[in-house]
């Protein structure tokens, strides 16, 4: 995640680095760098793949009264290609979010680069953000209290919130329900959508007015 200066101008790029033959991913008039996710990762294996936010979409807003998209070629091909040539990278490692579970990494690398890609799109975390989460959790008894029906939807592989910890949790909720996903990491909802909508499907219809 980098951008490009000129002229006031940011141009936002993403580059896997790597010493094979680079490819430029250029998107349309309806998508940004993100319309690329199914194709960087199985073109990373053999080339150095740039995908960039063009200018006026995504995070490369055009300067006031710029030049709009008369200026792709000064952008992304000549300013930029400048640019990469002068900072050629070695190739880091394929990305995998701390969310996702390794078999899912392992056995679906294009939905994983998507997933992480999406996680980029937020700001960083400060780096306190879990203990001030800490901070303002329910105590389990003050939430079994409520009687609010609920349902524990945990994972094998999630490393997050341990599987163990949900069930406990579980234990001391009266009429909660519990359900473990096999090989699924702490993202069930994206990893496994159709045992996640199944499950919460017939959740919320037995409580449906």
């Amino acid at each position: 995640m980098a951008f490009m200066n000129q002229d006031r101008f940011r141009l936002y790029y993403e580059d896997t680095g790597g010493n094979g033959p680079a490819v430029l991913f250029l998107h349309g008039a309806g998508g940004n760098h993100l319309s690329w996710w199914q194709q960087v990762p199985v073109f990373a294996e053999e080339y150095r793949c740039v995908t960039v936010d063009q200018r006026g979409f995504g995070q490369s807003p055009d300067t006031p009264g710029g030049p709009g998209p008369a200026a792709l070629a000064a952008d992304a091909i000549a300013a930029l290609r400048r640019k990469l040539a002068a900072e050629s990278q070695a190739r880091p490692a394929p990305p995998w979010h701390p969310a996702l579970g390794g078999t899912f990494a392992r056995t679906q690398p294009v939905r994983a680069f998507l997933y992480t890609q999406i996680a980029g799109l937020n700001a960083p975390l400060p780096t306190d953000f879990r203990e001030r989460l800490l901070g303002v959790t329910t105590p389990v008894e003050r939430y079994a209290a409520t009687r609010v029906p609920t349902l524990f939807l945990t994972s094998d592989e999630d490393g997050v919130i341990w599987p163990e910890l949900s069930q406990k949790v579980h234990e001391h909720v009266p009429g909660s329900r519990f359900e473990r996903v096999e090989a699924t990491g702490h993202s069930t909802y994206f990893e496994r959508p159709d045992v996640f909508n199944r499950e919460v499907h017939a959740f919320l219809k037995g409580y449906r007015p």
